[in-house]
């Protein structure tokens, strides 16, 4: 492709790239991301979690099995307080609930329950975690500075100093795919609840508590540099282990069920919907050293997001987000630096193959390259927990693609129309379909080549053709001309023009050819035996004899251009060899033979050809004369002696029959 219209394709596919810069900004890349990223989590799977997280979920069944011992929910602070001494007992490390007691009770002995349960933990080495919540104003996210309202436990509850996490206040079913790990307020730093636990868990490894792990711009949890993190979930609702809320008071169930006059109270694989296995009852042994997020998980509540993997409570999502930072299975994301340099990449990627490969071609190599890309992107999280972008290079690569390829197809289009025009009559398919594939070859301004010139002609064709009427004529002429040009394209020739009965054929232009002399002279042979040959078949009931023809072929050097006025232009060339390949031709009448060649192109030739030289000839209009030789076919001279057929030969139609065939060669 010349370099102007390379440089109107690459502008075409910059025009692409602001195209899908401007896709990306109408919100639609917003749902095209959400949906990678659902694919990407499902496609890898489910993952194990760390042992130590658990749920205590307060489902419906549980809040039915409580509400038949006379407990109501929400349920009493001292029922909360009273978890908190089973699970210190049982030796847990965290306990953590996505809970607010933000409101004063009817009764304080309820929050005096609490702070004491509260106190009674840190004692025994077990840590209670109570959620507060700031109400988000108008400023970003993200700005330090106090940006609401804290809403945080009773005063009562505060006195036992208890540490604090902030609480998800995002709208319900919202979608959740980060963790808002630190959050500004008040001249100090916030954290979520997995953030908080994780700052327990490097105090307890040693590591400075006071050191802020979740600064703005860390990378090294998958930070984005807003103070939040990707959570990694390592699968849909219920991944991390949980157990039935009411399962922690055995007490208050046989309660329940007395009330309801049952036999048998429910074990924890029944209220968990699984087989029952007679006997078995909650073991607290299994929570030493354990994590606890207690929070509601009852659908009436609402208290559910949607992530990667549907619809998720809220507590899980919590539980998920600290199973992300104990794990170290951090998100990390490509940087905007690195993310734009890949959409130019990708621009530029598409704008080479749509300009430099054949347009199937130039699709398929495109097919491959997205796959290969989505595929890339699929592997490096699932593998290597590297989010890439999805929408934005997938969507460039597409508008840049197409964009090119419709600037070639409007620009080429119409060069290839006139080039089939051009040559598609004179030249064989594969020559026409080389030139509109490369059309440097047929530069239509003029161009210097190397190539042979083949002249032909049939033999006093005004003697043989005066019997003849017009349209016998022509019917004629269509018959042998067609012969001819057959064998000339399948030479690699290319037709240039008909003259009457003669012919006007090149060799080595528009496409040049390994040895064009060779190919002019291999025609020219064939030629001279397709008149033998097929003489029956061309003349066949046409008042027209037998006949012989001249070839004449030189080579040198020719400019090929378009020749003639802005109204009529034919692509042909001009110079001294077009003169002397025509003067050659005529010659064959004074020699008697079929062909004749030059000197240059018999220096050109190998040794499969028979050559005869005959000297030097004074051709009209050159001043040097030419060294010629004669042609000799494999068969002899039944095919390139055509002395019978000039006038005075035994052939010639002064004593021939029209439509007989001779005699003899």
């Amino acid at each position: 492709m010349p370099l102007q219209r390379r440089f109107w394709a690459i502008v075409f596919a910059f025009i692409g790239l602001l195209a899908a810069t401007l896709f990306n900004g109408l919100g639609v890349a917003e749902f095209t991301e959400m949906f990678f990223k659902r694919s990407v989590f499902r496609i890898r799977g489910v993952q194990e979690t760390d042992s130590r997280i658990v749920i205590a979920g307060i489902d419906d069944v549980s809040i039915n099995m409580l509400e038949g011992a006379g407990i109501y929910y929400p349920f009493p602070r001292t029922v909360h307080a009273e978890l908190i001494r089973k699970l210190t007992d049982a030796g847990a490390k965290i306990v953590v609930f996505d809970i607010l007691f933000s409101t004063e009770p009817w009764d304080i002995s309820e929050d005096e329950a609490l702070r004491d349960a509260i106190i009674y933990a840190r004692e025994r080495g077990t840590t209670v975690i109570l959620s507060e919540a700031i109400g988000l104003g108008t400023v970003a996210v993200g700005l330090r500075g106090d940006i609401g309202s804290l809403e945080d436990s009773t005063d009562t509850i505060l006195e036992a100093n208890p540490v604090t996490a902030i609480v998800n206040t995002a709208p319900k079913l919202s979608y959740k795919e980060k963790e808002m790990a630190i959050v500004p307020f008040g001249g100090t730093n916030h954290y979520s609840q997995a953030t908080q636990v994780y700052r327990l868990l490097l105090r307890e490894r040693g590591e400075d508590f006071d050191s802020d792990p979740f600064a703005y711009g860390i990378t090294e949890i998958g930070d984005t540099g807003h103070g939040d993190f990707l959570i990694n979930y390592a699968g849909p609702d219920g991944t991390i282990p949980r157990v039935n809320f009411a399962l922690f008071f055995p007490e208050y169930l046989e309660q329940s069920f007395a009330n309801e006059e049952s036999e048998t109270v429910p074990d924890e694989s029944q209220l968990a919907g699984e087989p029952a296995e007679e006997g078995k009852v909650l073991d607290l042994s299994r929570f030493a050293g354990a994590i606890v997020f207690v929070g509601s998980v009852a659908k009436a509540d609402n208290d559910y997001f949607m992530t990667p993997f549907e619809e998720m409570f809220g507590v899980e999502t919590n539980a998920q987000a600290l199973n992300t930072l104990v794990t170290g299975r951090f998100i990390h994301v490509t940087r905007q630096h690195l993310a734009m340099a890949l959409v130019i990449l990708l621009a530029l990627l598409a704008w080479a193959f749509a300009v430099n490969m054949r347009p199937l071609l130039s699709f398929v190599a495109f097919t491959i390259v997205l796959i290969a890309y989505e595929t890339l992107i699929v592997l490096a999280f699932t593998r290597g927990n590297l989010l890439m972008p999805f929408t934005y290079p997938s969507v460039t690569f597409f508008f840049s693609f197409f964009f090119s390829l419709s600037f070639r197809v409007l620009t080429e289009e119409a060069e290839k129309r006139r080039i089939r025009l051009t040559f598609g009559r004179y030249m064989s398919p594969d020559v026409v379909k080389e030139i509109i594939d490369r059309p440097e070859l047929a530069d239509l301004g003029g161009d210097e080549r190397e190539v042979a010139l083949l002249f032909s002609d049939i033999r006093n064709y005004s003697t043989l053709s005066e019997k003849a009427n017009p349209r016998q004529t022509v019917e004629f002429l269509n018959r042998f001309l067609t012969e001819v040009s057959d064998v000339i394209m399948s030479n690699g020739g290319f037709v240039d023009k008909f003259m009457g009965d003669g012919v006007m054929a090149i060799f080595g232009a528009p496409v040049p050819r390994e040895n064009p002399s060779e190919d002019a002279l291999r025609a020219a042979l064939q030629i001279a035996e397709l008149v033998v040959d097929r003489m029956d078949d061309i003349v066949h009931g046409l008042p027209v004899p037998h006949f012989r023809v001249g070839v004449g072929i030189h080579y040198g050097t020719v400019v090929m251009g378009n020749v003639g006025s802005s109204r009529r232009m034919d692509y042909t060339c001009i110079g001294d060899v077009v003169n002397v390949a025509s003067r050659l031709e005529s010659e064959t009448k004074t020699f008697g033979t079929a062909i004749l060649i030059s000197r240059e192109v018999h220096e050109h030739i190998g040794e499969g050809f028979t050559c005869e030289h005959l000297g030097a000839v004074k051709v009209k209009g050159r001043a040097e004369p030419v060294e010629v030789y004669k042609v000799l076919h494999p068969r002899g001279d039944e095919v390139t002696d055509i002395r019978d057929y000039l006038p005075g030969g035994s052939k010639f139609p002064g004593g021939a029959t029209p439509g007989e065939a001779p005699s003899g060669p």
